[in-house]
């Protein structure tokens, strides 16, 4: 499970999970976690959910309704509340809270729940999947359990000096309970000089950075050209090659899990069933 959180300023968190969601080379789960609302759906799939094929109420709020009164985490319970994304087969996207006082619904317990449910989710086919999850600017309602349950914990930050200073103080409250090998940095619109100035600043690696590609970046923030992949734009190649590096080093394959999964067989493995 890889999480990525932000400081204040939208420094592109949000855009770059996508891109890696729809670049990764095997099945994935694309969970919308930010206790302040989700922008996944109404962003780059906004044109699948005013056409109706996606739900904004089936997901994270969803899933926690449904549990609630279970005592346990159980990964199965999943799987009925994640619905495969149009442009991008092989993800599943649990969508997002679409208001932010439905944060108070989950509660701890809830969120707890769906930690154990996102560590250990698997497709239809009973396959391992990785899971990536956007929580958003972190804060006092960010949910620990999935911060600390987490493979890794990006921190989102742009090459300027205002998403420098912002995430320093993330990056410091973090470093006092994730262990050093599990946090680095996301860096965002950026270039190989930036990077560079980006890692002395904050004294971290950049596990992710992609650089900066306006109209690409639109297609996951607004869903311009109805979220349609525009594959040979650098953001995207940049965000495959970053992909397919994520997924050998955290993903952990069961004996019997085909290691290079047809994407044809993606949508199925995730969707659970037709809609």
């Amino acid at each position: 499970m890889i999480t990525i959180v932000s400081g204040k300023g939208s420094p592109g968190g949000t855009t770059t999970l996508a891109a890696l969601a729809a670049s990764w080379p095997a099945p994935v789960l694309l969970a919308d976690c930010d206790p302040a609302g989700g922008d996944l759906a109404p962003g780059w799939l906004g044109h699948w959910v005013v056409n109706g094929f996606l739900r904004t109420d089936l997901g994270l709020l969803s899933h926690a309704i449904a549990t609630r009164h279970a005592t346990a985490g159980d990964p199965a319970t999943l799987i009925e509340h994640v619905q495969m994304v149009p442009p991008a087969r092989h993800v599943g996207l649990l969508s997002g809270l679409r208001t932010q006082g439905q944060h108070t619904a989950i509660g701890s317990a809830g969120w707890t729940r769906l930690t154990v449910a996102l560590a250990a989710f698997k497709t239809a086919a009973g396959h391992p999947a990785d899971a990536l999850v956007d929580l958003g600017r972190f804060g006092s309602a960010t949910p620990w359990p999935v911060l600390l349950a987490s493979d890794l914990v990006l921190v989102a930050v742009r090459p300027t000096q205002r998403h420098v200073l912002a995430a320093r103080p993330v990056l410091a409250e973090l470093a006092e309970r994730i262990l050093p090998h599990r946090l680095g940095l996301a860096v965002c619109a950026t270039t190989p000089a930036g990077t560079r100035e980006v890692r002395v600043a904050l004294g971290r690696e950049a596990a992710v950075e992609v650089p900066m590609a306006v109209r690409t970046a639109a297609v996951f923030s607004d869903g311009i050209d109805g979220g349609a992949l525009p594959y040979r734009s650098p953001l995207l190649r940049s965000a495959r090659r970053v992909a397919r590096r994520l997924h050998g080093s955290y993903h952990t394959y069961a004996p019997d899990e085909p290691r290079f999964p047809a994407v044809s067989a993606s949508a199925r493995l995730l969707s659970g069933g037709t809609r």
